[in-house]
């Protein structure tokens, strides 16, 4: 889930910048002078909106990609102590001593 939310944050973070760099094309001729003065400023707000948007992406998938994930756990634990399932005989012996 971390993986998956790192590439879409970084997609969109790249989307966005590509976008800001054609919107800013008018600063070109200043672009030396706006680097050298303002860079750590520069650095420390991308860092931050890199950080929003994968907190966003994060809560994007859980709400809508972890639906019922409870319930799903739940079920299947049932199926587990009722004896009702398809495990391989590893995680059946891992599971049985809990049970006894």
């Amino acid at each position: 889930m971390i993986a998956n939310a790192a590439l879409a944050t970084t997609v969109v973070f790249l989307a966005l910048l590509f976008f800001l760099m054609g919107q800013l094309r008018f600063l070109t001729p200043w672009r030396d002078l706006i680097v050298r003065d303002y860079w750590m400023a520069i650095a420390l707000y991308s860092g931050l909106l890199f950080v929003n948007l994968f907190g966003l992406v994060i809560w994007i998938q859980r709400k809508f990609l972890l639906k019922d994930a409870g319930q799903k756990l739940a079920h299947f634990e049932k199926q587990i102590h009722s004896g009702n399932h398809e495990l391989s005989a590893e995680i059946s012996e891992f599971v049985r001593p809990e049970e006894e």
